[in-house]
């Protein structure tokens, strides 16, 4: 899942630091570096019941896939 599809379904980054029992300041860092680790968006698919879903491919720590 990408950041804005988290921001859109728990409204507000407070909201997503309480699902994540993490600060709004650790929020911020995510979205700074463009989205949430897979295990924290495993956490953030857990919270919401399954409406998010964890990708890898949304991990930034992931390498650039190369397409040919």
């Amino acid at each position: 899942m990408t950041f804005d599809e988290a921001l859109k379904y728990f409204r507000t980054g407070r909201a997503i630091g309480d699902a994540l029992r993490v600060s709004g300041s650790r929020v911020s860092q995510c979205r700074a570096a463009g989205g949430f680790s897979y295990p924290m968006q495993c956490v953030l698919e857990k919270e919401s019941d399954g409406a998010l879903v964890a990708k890898r491919d949304d991990d930034p720590a992931q390498p650039m896939k190369q397409s040919a």
